[in-house]
C-alpha cells in the first residue's frame, strides 16, 4: 500500500473532497432547508402577524421548551377533501410507476439483447425524448 492511498492521507480533506461536497451543499440548499422550513410552519400556529405563524421554540428561564402543534395534520386527516386529493395522488402515483416498470422493463431486456452498434442506437431514441 502507497503512502498516496493509505495512512492519514484518506482522511485530509481535498480537492476531491471539496468536488464531491459540492452537490451535497445544493442539495442541502435547496431541498432540505426549504422541507425544515415548511415543516417547522407546518407544527406551528397561525397567527396575524409577520411571519404568519408563531413560534415552536420558546425559552423559558433559560430553557428552550419545544411546542409542536398538531392541529393542522388532525385538520388535513378530518376533512374529506384533503382525504380524497391525497389517496388519489397515491393512486395515480401507483399506476403511473406500474405503467412504467411494464414498458421499461421489457425494453431494457430487448435493449441489452441487441448488437452492441444497435444498441446504442435504441439507447439513443430512448434517452432523447
Amino acid at each position: 500500500m502507497s503512502a498516496r492511498t493509505g495512512g492519514w492521507r484518506r482522511f485530509v480533506p481535498g480537492a476531491r473532497w471539496g468536488l464531491i461536497s459540492i452537490p451535497y451543499f445544493w442539495l442541502l440548499l435547496f431541498f432540505a432547508i426549504p422541507f425544515l422550513i415548511a415543516l417547522k410552519i407546518s407544527f406551528a400556529k397561525a397567527a396575524i402577524a409577520m411571519p404568519p405563524y408563531t413560534d415552536i421554540l420558546y425559552w423559558v428561564d433559560g430553557f428552550p421548551i419545544l411546542k409542536l402543534r398538531g392541529e393542522n395534520y388532525l385538520f388535513l386527516a378530518g376533512d374529506s377533501i384533503y382525504v380524497n386529493a391525497y389517496l388519489s395522488s397515491l393512486k395515480i402515483a401507483i399506476v403511473s410507476t406500474l405503467l412504467c416498470l411494464a414498458i421499461g422493463y421489457p425494453m431494457a431486456y430487448a435493449i441489452s439483447r441487441m448488437s452492441p452498434a444497435t444498441r446504442n442506437i435504441a439507447l439513443l431514441l430512448v434517452i432523447l425524448p
